[in-house]
């Protein structure tokens, strides 16, 4: 669940690179400062079509939640729109063993950052938490790669 066009390329490009072409379940982005509630219909979505099923071969899933350092879309505001769907989806992220990575930066991401820490400890869904200080690249290869 990427913002921005060019975050969602960098993010594909390296699951890619990585080898797992074929494991890489969604392409898409939001961007242009989105509102609160555009943002929670799309991660609606995504949660639908990520929790339908578990893996078949007993494997976690991983949601990335990120993109760029944003000019102008509020982190904060986008990431309360994900987070009222991640809670509609608590038990069946569970269920589906999902764990989140994130990583943003941009206007008022220290806040964005806050909500999801808050939401992993409520959820009880491992969410793991980035500022711009991480590379994008950097959570792919640590939730894919386990490192």
């Amino acid at each position: 669940m990427v913002a921005g066009g060019g975050g969602s390329v960098i993010y594909t490009d390296t699951i890619v690179d990585l080898g797992y072409r074929d494991e890489l379940a969604n392409y898409g982005e939001y961007s242009g400062n989105p509102t609160t509630d555009l943002t929670y219909e799309y991660a609606k979505t995504i949660l639908d079509l990520m929790t339908r099923e578990k893996d078949p071969k007993g494997r976690p899933k991983f949601l990335l939640v990120g993109g760029g350092i944003a000019n102008f879309t509020d982190v904060a505001k986008t990431f309360t729109g994900i987070t009222m769907a991640l809670r509609d989806y608590k038990k069946k992220l569970k269920d589906a063993n999902v764990r989140i990575y994130v990583r943003r930066g941009g206007p008022n991401y220290q806040e964005g950052l806050r909500i999801m820490k808050d939401l992993g400890k409520e959820l009880g869904v491992p969410i793991e938490v980035y500022g711009p200080e991480t590379h994008m690249t950097r959570i792919v290869d640590m939730a894919l790669g386990g490192k």
